[in-house]
């Protein structure tokens, strides 16, 4: 009884880490593809991916997030009548919902909420709402985590597009921008899975800031 007690738990034990094994390959691999992917239409494969990790692990956010991200992603790719545009971050706002409720003290959630919003400022009828709705999601994420680097690119790219006479610019967004700029290359995630996109637009628009300091 006791040999096939402990044969129970070390089949249990090796399943787990299987299970375990082939999830992180499976992300890893799809993260890569991610990274690589130059069209709407590669981007709309991978968060089908994504979404099918998600429902092989729902208590894991990562493949919703990584869909979600994706779904938004697409949108920088070609030019999209705002409708569409609309549509493909509608596909991300539903995984957003969906993971909010698994990790609802996840800054990195909050942060890509912010994302979400700001691409919705399609006119300028969209800028007061969804700005200020950015906001708002930024300052959540901020408080779950301050060391979290998109949370100020965010913000400075916020003020960056914010009118002047609103109170943005970029006079306004550089301390932001330099904050995420320091923050991007002091840091690193805290493992192969966790989100690091951000970086390489924040420099750019760092540099328009610089560029008009001169």
């Amino acid at each position: 009884m006791k040999t096939i007690f402990t044969l129970t738990v070390l089949l249990a034990v090796f399943t787990s880490t299987a299970f375990s094994s082939n999830y992180e390959e499976a992300m890893k691999t799809n993260i890569g593809k991610m990274r690589q992917s130059t069209s709407s239409e590669e981007l709309t494969q991978l968060a089908g991916q994504f979404q099918r990790i998600a429902n092989a692990e729902k208590n894991k956010w990562l493949p919703g997030y990584y869909a979600a991200y994706c779904y938004a992603s697409t949108t920088f790719f070609t030019q999209m009548k705002p409708e569409d545009v609309h549509r493909q971050l509608d596909l991300a706002q539903a995984e957003i919902d969906k993971i909010a409720k698994i990790a609802a003290k996840e800054s990195e959630i909050y942060a890509l909420q912010a994302l979400v919003y700001q691409l919705r400022i399609t006119d300028m009828t969209k800028g007061m709402k969804y700005s200020g709705m950015a906001t708002e999601a930024l300052k959540t994420a901020e408080s779950l985590n301050p060391e979290n680097p998109r949370v100020y690119y965010l913000t400075g790219t916020n003020t960056f597009h914010t009118p002047k006479m609103f109170g943005g610019g970029k006079e306004k967004a550089k301390p932001y921008l330099e904050k995420a700029a320091k923050m991007f290359e002091t840091q690193k995630p805290k493992n192969a899975l966790m989100p690091d996109w951000g970086k390489e637009y924040n420099s750019q628009l760092l540099s328009q800031c610089n560029e008009a300091d001169n």
